[in-house]
């Protein structure tokens, strides 16, 4: 394996429009690096150009010790994985897996044994001679990462792989995607615009938007201190809360930053009673409610907005009903009203 070093990489189309601006970051060496972010971000553009299926406009891509700017795909150790498998109709599970051996001309032996290890790896070696149109999205989207991992690669690259699967399947491969990436010890860049998945598989995460980097860091920090406004709003669910200080209902006990700030606050911070002598107050009319078992997502009016609470089923709640709820200080995050970023409050 091999650590992924991009360096002010630039990708500007032939009319000027810049899809990536100025990225830099980096895979380190067996490392899992999640790139999060809204579509039409740049996102699987910029493992495009780690492939080498588009040319870097400016800037720099290493490979371990390697420049691979000028290096054609087949030349860069890399093995990417799609979000539409790519698999031969034509050919079973066990010849779309023994594809790429085969055509470097290993023995049959050695071919055979190495197949039928990585398909027992994924559980999919009672399949082996099933075609793709015999398979579920789970067992293709398998055998598609199977075919990447017996090429051996530096770099996996795996470009949205789950998001044409159902929920609950989504969820179980992304166990099982942790796992293996555990025990091979592989790198790997996943892309995705599910912040779930960025949240749940990556050891850092990378957040594109508009074809920048906005924060790198790794996924509990991202979340407990984003770096501003656009990264609040889009890592967690349900969304971050923007209030400005009138929100609450007591202006003068809200914490004070540097100039004109907008507060965040998330949706399960809120509570239905007092924490501490200095909670926060914000008062608004429930205007609907959802059910999620063990809690319930509120969307209330107050009087400068909406806002979104994630609360405890402890009464009995109803629509058109006031309620009152508490935010303590310390889960209040601040933005600059003008740049977006990340105002540290005072004490």
């Amino acid at each position: 394996m091999a650590a992924l070093e991009i360096e002010h990489v630039e990708k500007i189309l032939r009319g000027g429009q810049a899809v990536l601006r100025d990225v830099s970051c980096s895979a380190r060496d067996g490392e899992l690096l999640v790139v999060v972010g809204p579509s039409g971000c740049g996102k699987s553009t910029l493992l495009r150009l780690v492939a080498g299926l588009e040319s870097v406009t400016r800037g720099v891509i290493r490979i371990g010790e390697r420049t691979v700017n000028e290096l054609p795909p087949q030349q860069r150790d890399v093995a990417m994985v799609f979000q539409n498998h790519a698999l031969y109709p034509h050919m079973t599970v066990y010849e779309n897996l023994a594809f790429g051996l085969r055509v470097r001309g290993t023995p049959r032996a050695r071919l055979d044994q190495r197949v039928r290890l990585v398909a027992a790896q994924l559980g999919i070696e009672a399949m082996l001679k099933r075609f793709p149109r015999e398979l579920s999205g789970g067992q293709r989207q398998r055998t598609a990462l199977g075919r990447a991992m017996l090429r051996n690669p530096s770099v996996f690259l795996l470009d949205e792989p789950l998001s044409s699967l159902d929920a609950p399947l989504r969820a179980e491969l992304r166990r099982e995607l942790a796992a293996l990436h555990r025990s091979l010890g592989a790198t790997m860049v996943y892309v995705t615009h599910d912040q779930s998945e960025a949240l749940s598989l990556g050891q850092r995460m990378v957040v594109l938007a508009g074809g920048r980097v906005q924060q790198i860091d790794t996924p509990a920090h991202v979340f407990q201190r984003p770096a501003n406004r656009f990264v609040a709003g889009f890592v967690g669910w349900p969304p971050m809360n923007f209030l400005t200080a009138d929100s609450f209902d007591d202006v003068a006990r809200v914490p004070a930053g540097q100039g004109a700030l907008e507060y965040g606050v998330r949706p399960e911070c809120f509570s239905a009673r007092p924490g501490g002598g200095d909670d926060l107050q914000l008062t608004g009319r429930i205007e609907r409610i959802e059910s999620q078992g063990s809690e319930w997502d509120l969307e209330l009016t107050h009087r400068l907005g909406r806002v979104l609470a994630r609360l405890r089923p402890e009464r009995t709640l109803e629509v058109g009903e006031q309620i009152r709820l508490w935010v303590a200080r310390g889960h209040l995050h601040a933005f600059d009203l003008t740049s977006g970023a990340r105002v540290e409050l005072k004490p």
